[in-house]
């Protein structure tokens, strides 16, 4: 290929009708990447994969699954960033699950998911850490300040304290609330 024909002006096109073209693939793989980022972030697209783990039906049992609020949440919401670039990084690593999903033997199976809960649960644990469990305060917005009356008085005085350190030293929502979705393994 003659790499200076990709700069020199076309004798074919003008320079209007390239540009629009150039629009038109940008706008399209725009909207292809949006629609297919969007449609792998969804409950039945992860359950693809963990179809035979009792995962979904944790999260219904849990206070996330349609408690007194009545809210559930969905995989997205705790397992993906809420920001575009935080989400399109978290959607780029998480990519390689599905290359583990086709190798690993037995991966969706229940006794898979009980043989390496512990290690999995605290890749997620790190991960929450990581980033100060900012999925968990997408949600929980009121968790220092202006809080619910339904809390009960000692979790509030426990986020109150908690926020009252300097923020290197405060403790994460995961550093008490393991487990709130998913069983969190003793060993």
């Amino acid at each position: 290929m003659n790499w200076r024909a990709l700069f020199k002006p076309s004798a074919k096109y003008s320079v209007i009708v390239l540009i629009v073209i150039g629009i038109v693939v940008g706008v399209v793989g725009y909207f292809a990447t949006q629609q297919t980022l969007h449609a792998t972030s969804t409950d039945e697209f992860c359950m693809t994969c963990h179809s035979n783990h009792s995962l979904k039906d944790e999260v219904l049992a849990s206070p996330h699954g349609g408690g007194s609020a009545g809210i559930t949440v969905q995989c997205q919401d705790c397992h993906l960033p809420h920001g575009p670039v935080d989400y399109l990084i978290k959607k780029i690593i998480v990519s390689k699950d599905l290359y583990g999903y086709l190798t690993i033997d037995g991966f969706n199976t229940q006794e898979w998911l009980d043989e390496n809960r512990k290690e999995q649960a605290d890749i997620a644990l790190k991960y929450f850490k990581a980033n100060d469990s900012a999925n968990c305060q997408h949600c929980h917005t009121r968790i220092y300040e202006n809080q619910p009356e339904t809390m009960k008085k000692m979790a509030k005085r426990m986020h109150e304290n908690n926020f009252k350190k300097a923020p290197e030293d405060r403790k994460t929502c995961v550093d008490c609330h393991k487990g709130v979705a998913h069983v969190y393994p003793k060993k």
